[in-house]
């Protein structure tokens, strides 16, 4: 599972502002499969991995049919995965979920206000914290490598996708 995560997470650095539908179906899968891991840790892989594909899918099918509310779920799985990666090393499993709430909706109001930029950022955060989370590098070594893979991501977005933008449509 931790290859998937790291190919999937570089995929989200390089390319989660402009595949929108990709992002928010890889960030729901990411964090359905992290979620059923925590609370349904003694059951099969199939259905944590199941429960992830649920999740990425409802995703991705509204990012195609309502966009703007896409953008706000793109924004909660976003910003609950944050949130889970910052706390869960500090409390216990019983009270992540409050935290990770509040993670989400921050998430998805920057995200229904702000939508292009906040995409870029949230995608190059989820994209990195997968490949951090994949690797389990020790505390430093995985901040570290966090913001490198943030700021990296963000400058190959921003740097691709702003000359795609500026060519002439034929």
């Amino acid at each position: 599972m931790e290859l998937y995560n790291i190919i999937l997470g570089v995929a989200l650095l390089l390319f989660g502002r402009k595949l929108f539908w990709f992002f928010v179906g890889i960030a729901g899968f990411i964090v359905g499969v992290e979620f059923s891991s925590m609370f349904l840790a003694d059951q099969p892989q199939w259905i944590i991995v199941l429960i992830g594909l649920c999740t990425g899918g409802l995703g991705s099918v509204l990012a195609i049919f309502a966009q703007r509310f896409a953008f706000a779920l793109a924004g909660f799985y976003a910003g609950s995965y944050m949130a889970l990666l910052l706390v869960q090393p500090f409390i216990s499993s019983k009270m992540i979920i409050i935290f990770v709430i509040i993670g989400g909706l921050i998430g998805a109001s920057a995200s229904f206000w702000i939508l292009d930029p906040i995409l870029m950022v949230l995608s190059c955060i989820v994209g990195a914290g997968a490949i951090v989370n994949s690797l389990n590098l020790q505390h430093i070594t995985g901040i570290l490598t966090f913001v490198l893979l943030v700021a990296a991501g963000m400058f190959v977005q921003a740097r691709l996708f702003t000359r795609l933008d500026s060519q002439p449509n034929d």
